[in-house]
């Protein structure tokens, strides 16, 4: 589906609201990259409760309770996994 200006605004939203007050008063604009992982989650959640109130939204994902949604966002995000290096 097309991306709306409800869940702009809603991503949005979610971003400027991650920025802590100790990082605003050392001059951030946006929440330190060490926190990247958990921000990002934080604005997909606010999308995809955005695009489910717009009618948007999967249905077989609009069905599912807070929960089972935040589950399925997890199952979703890529985590990385290196295998070990030795040289030679």
């Amino acid at each position: 589906g097309a991306i709306s200006d409800g869940m702009i605004n809603a991503a949005v939203v979610a971003l400027a609201g991650s920025v802590t007050d100790a990082e605003l008063a050392v001059g951030l604009l946006f929440p330190a990259i060490k926190r990247l992982r958990s921000v990002s989650r934080s604005v997909a959640l606010a999308v995809m409760d955005c695009a489910i109130e717009e009618g948007g939204a999967d249905p077989d994902i609009a069905a599912l309770d807070s929960a089972a949604r935040q589950q399925h966002l997890d199952d979703m995000i890529w985590e990385p996994h290196y295998r070990r290096y030795t040289a030679g």
